[in-house]
């Protein structure tokens, strides 16, 4: 089995991520410029599997050709309950953090995956598609991004590692919409699986960030349906305020649920957002619940014996002798004075494919923004 060096599993990974970058482009000028690739990736299925297969295809070459134990590489560790219900909570509390970078990115374009969520409601039953478009990605895209890519740069500095990761996370969506929120996600999954010691961590909260919008976007239908039935029984009973009131929050409640779900998420973003209106409605529950998901990612940590770490690697602290160390429950800190926090500083993230991925990442995300906006003939 070959041996490589740490800067030559680095040059590899790059490489890697060039093709990635590469071969997505190309399916998007086939799918923009052919109709026939087109027509085939209308169906939301083979869209998302065809995607996924081909995103983490150039690093199982990768992990083959570099002779990685894939399972100890990117720690894939057993967790314990506490640990797995700390993540769920995490979760959700970082929901209102994203709902702020969605409102802040749609300040300057729209919305990128109600389009997608809807048409797959439409093509899917739920459990299918929850599976497509919350599991799927979260277990590929995490091997891939905080897996492969996060793992490699941290030898060389785990700072570095957190910044280049979270940039091709974003990138590697292709839009403006998602590109705000992934970078966000990115550091917070690096973060997590730092405080963890397990990839298992980021793929639970990747996969309920996803199933969120999808389990929103179906249960509409569902709540609608039955305010319908309400509606109805209200207008028979003479009780036309309640009537009215109900319309008034639900708009038209004459039309079947899936042109009403179309309308209100078609309602929803004409709505023009300024930055003003972005920081004012958005901004303090940001900060409040991304404070409360910073002290939930210390738990982790802490559980896990790697806050001293953490602290020295990323916050800049001064590592605190063992002894010292508040003590707990599960605490079993075992880091001593320098243990990986700086990574090796002669090792080099920023290579030529590297650059040309993220030069390409840039450019086609630029060029989608720039062709929505111009007129589209019927």
């Amino acid at each position: 089995m070959k041996s490589f060096t740490d800067q030559k599993k680095i040059e590899i990974l790059n490489i890697a991520l060039l093709t990635a970058f590469a071969v997505m482009t190309v399916l998007q000028l086939l799918v923009a410029f052919v109709p026939a690739v087109a027509k085939l990736f209308t169906a939301i299925t083979a869209n998302v599997i065809v995607s996924q297969a081909f995103t983490i295809a150039p690093f199982i070459f990768f992990f083959v050709y570099c002779g990685i134990n894939v399972p100890k590489e990117i720690k894939v560790v057993k967790m314990r309950a506490g640990d797995v219900m700390l993540t769920i909570l995490l979760a959700f509390l970082l929901q209102p953090v994203l709902r702020f970078f969605n409102a802040l990115s749609l300040v300057f374009t729209e919305n990128e995956t109600t389009g997608l969520v809807l048409g797959l409601m439409k093509q899917l039953p739920f459990l299918p598609a929850l599976l497509l478009t919350a599991l799927l990605p979260a277990v590929v895209e995490e091997t891939v991004f905080r897996g492969a890519v996060y793992r490699t740069y941290r030898k060389a500095s785990p700072t570095r590692a957190i910044i280049f990761s979270a940039l091709l996370f974003g990138l590697f969506h292709g839009n403006l919409n998602q590109f705000f929120y992934a970078v966000v996600l990115g550091i917070v999954f690096c973060c997590l699986v730092e405080a963890s010691g397990s990839i298992v961590s980021s793929m639970i909260v990747h996969f309920i960030t996803n199933a969120l919008s999808v389990c929103a976007v179906y249960a509409l239908p569902a709540a609608y349906e039955t305010m319908k039935e309400a509606t109805d029984s209200y207008r028979k009973l003479g009780m036309t305020e309640m009537v009215e009131y109900v319309e008034s929050l639900m708009g038209d409640m004459t039309l079947p649920a899936d042109e009403w779900l179309t309308q209100l998420l078609s309602q929803s973003e004409s709505v023009n957002l300024s930055i003003g209106m972005v920081f004012m409605n958005f901004f303090p529950s940001a900060v409040i619940f991304g404070l409360l998901s910073a002290l939930v990612i210390r738990a982790i940590a802490r559980r896990n014996g790697n806050w001293n770490r953490f602290r020295v690697t990323f916050l800049g602290a001064d590592a605190v002798p063992i002894e010292k160390m508040p003590t707990g429950p599960y605490d079993k800190e075992v880091m001593v004075e320098g243990e990986e926090t700086e990574g090796d500083l002669s090792l080099r993230i920023l290579t030529v494919p590297l650059m040309v991925a993220l030069a390409i990442g840039a450019v086609m995300m630029f060029v989608y923004e720039t062709l929505k906006m111009l007129p589209r003939t019927k």
